[in-house]
């Protein structure tokens, strides 16, 4: 039972460095992901806004589901093609980080304009999302392993996968009158609530971090 547990990770570990191979074959860098997975945030963002307006919501709602999909796909391999050190040029910064703090508030945002949501809720998820991700920065250029700074209940992937099970509950028009709230502000409550918590176990996982 003990060799097996060993050679699962081995294995596993194997095969993420022939795919992290393939992808550098392939010419494939962190900075094109991460622009990539910009671009499938801002889309998603445009998809849920469009709800609102739309005859049609669940046509929408399910192209907001399928960029959510590809995005977290996208943060797969971005993490895969990123140096595991922390000391980044301010050019590896600038491509990795950027467009992820641009697809998360456009993403929430559009989310917030979509139907049965709440604009006011949508700016409070983006800027909650963007100041958990500040503080996982801190924590990386002070020396956290990559695993420890981004630690937290909400974190993007958390996020992109609360927004894709909302779709699908959207797609199959469950009832709202179900729900004393909407299902998308109760989906944006959570993700406000998750960050708090996840911007509260960040910080206090710094304290252990010599500066």
């Amino acid at each position: 039972m003990t060799e097996i547990s060993r050679t699962k990770p081995r294995n596993r570990l194997q095969l993420t460095r022939r795919l992290t191979l393939f992808l550098m074959g392939l010419g494939i860098s962190s900075e094109a992901v991460a622009i990539t997975g910009m671009l499938l945030g801002i889309v998603a963002g445009a998809s849920f806004m469009a709800t609102g307006e739309s005859v049609n919501p669940v046509f929408f709602w399910s192209l907001g589901l399928t960029f959510c999909l590809l995005r977290i796909v996208s943060i797969r391999l971005d993490r895969l093609l990123q140096p595991t050190t922390s000391k980044q040029s301010l050019e590896d910064v600038f491509f990795n980080e950027l467009p992820e703090r641009v697809s998360d508030a456009v993403t929430l945002i559009g989310f917030g304009f979509a139907i049965h949501s709440s604009p006011w809720l949508g700016l409070g998820a983006a800027l909650s999302a963007i100041f958990s991700a500040y503080i996982r920065s801190i924590a990386f250029s002070r020396g956290a392993g990559r695993k420890s700074a981004s630690s937290g209940p909400m974190t993007r992937i958390h996020r992109l996968m609360l927004l894709s099970l909302t779709s699908i509950l959207m797609i199959l028009e469950v009832p709202q009158d179900s729900f004393t709230t909407p299902i998308p502000e109760i989906a944006l409550w959570v993700i406000i609530g998750g960050c708090a918590l996840t911007v509260t176990v960040r910080w206090f996982g710094m304290k252990g971090i010599k500066v």
